[in-house]
């Protein structure tokens, strides 16, 4: 074979390798893979409502969803988060903190767990049915910047579950909230104060003379984190609430009241006040440092306001009062108790009432 054969050869081969790498090329440009722009893969919610995009909008209130919740289904559905927390009494922090007993516990509650930043700033907030509604539905919705990489529960039936078992799961479970009457939303729908409509006049005064005192003590019970009910009683997040019927707003000599109610102190505690303070703290005091959302339920306020007007040295009148504005029995008044708050690591309701300064 001469060397003419052999360059014939050698160009065979290269022409092969240039043709090779030209086809490798166009078939990168074509097929080629793009880095995306978030690695990683986003952990969606299962939405099991079943409603389409409009489902959450339209879900009843949690009061309504828990009175038709089940334990059984909810404690189900706490297996999906046992990787991350510990339900027992005592038990263990993992990624997240224990949960037993977390209805009414204030937010970053478990001593020497590593919370976020951003939850330990809301630590004046109490774990109530409502927040852990939200909290469950959307973590970074409810508290921006936690670093609790879950997506939600998008089923208002099983977060209803779900924290029907927390509840359960407890030495204290709390008592579930009264489900809003069928005629409360369109009542609420005729004025600027919701359900504000049976809150004050001779209607909700006859209510509350009708009330029974010892239910209304029972749901002050609740309240005992934030107040206390004794005469002589010592402030705590809100004011002492002894003979509050009557006493003019931030009465108390010393707590620190929020700018918005101290702007209020002319204004006298009667039964109408009351009622609208307590069905909507934020809309009767705009301002105010309460982070409560109201009692909803006009019974449940009467039988409450009827056990503070009884929880003093001066009750008001209350059958008297039916048709005109309530005369005020003692001298000035507080801030009233949230529905719900229970003492230190016990579960309650809401949070705090007035924080002081």
């Amino acid at each position: 074979m001469d060397s003419f054969e052999l360059n014939k050869i050698a160009g065979a081969v290269l022409g092969a390798l240039t043709v090779t790498l030209t086809l490798n090329a166009v078939a990168g440009l074509v097929f080629g893979q793009h880095e995306p722009e978030k690695p990683g893969y986003e952990v969606a919610a299962l939405d099991e409502s079943g409603g389409g995009g409009g489902g959450a909008a339209a879900a009843a209130p949690i009061e309504a969803r828990l009175a038709k919740a089940d334990p059984a289904k909810g404690e189900a559905a706490a297996k999906k988060c046992g990787a991350c927390h510990s339900f027992e009494k005592g038990g263990p922090a993992k990624a997240g903190p224990n949960l037993y007993g977390i209805v009414g516990l204030k937010h970053a509650h478990m001593q020497g767990f590593g919370y976020s930043a951003a939850m330990k700033a809301t630590t004046d907030k109490t774990w109530d049915f409502a927040n852990l509604d939200h909290w469950v539905e959307n973590p970074k919705g409810y508290i921006p910047g936690t670093s609790m990489a879950f997506a939600g529960i998008k089923s208002p039936e099983e977060r209803a579950n779900l924290l029907a078992y927390l509840n359960k799961n407890s030495d204290s479970p709390q008592p579930l909230p009264a489900a809003p009457a069928e005629g409360e939303k369109p009542a609420a729908a005729g004025g600027d104060k919701g359900a504000a409509a049976p809150a004050g006049g001779g209607d909700f005064k006859a209510l509350v003379a009708a009330a029974d005192v010892k239910k209304g003590e029972q749901v002050a019970k609740k309240c005992g984190a934030c107040h206390s009910f004794d005469k002589g009683g010592p402030a705590k997040a809100g004011p002492n609430l002894y003979g509050i019927v009557g006493l003019k707003h931030a009465h108390m000599e010393g707590f620190g009241y929020s700018a918005a109610m101290k702007a209020t102190s002319d204004k006298v505690w009667d039964v109408e006040n009351l009622s609208h303070w307590l069905e909507n703290p934020k809309a009767y005091v705009p301002g105010t440092s309460m982070a409560f959302a109201g009692i909803k339920s006009p019974e449940e306020r009467a039988a409450l306001i009827a056990y503070l007007n009884k929880n003093s040295d001066a009750p008001v009148d209350l059958g008297a009062a039916g048709g005109g504005d309530a005369k005020p029995a003692a001298p000035a008044e507080a801030a009233p108790a949230p529905q719900g708050g229970p003492a230190p690591g016990q579960p309650g309701s809401t949070p705090p009432a007035e924080q002081p300064k």
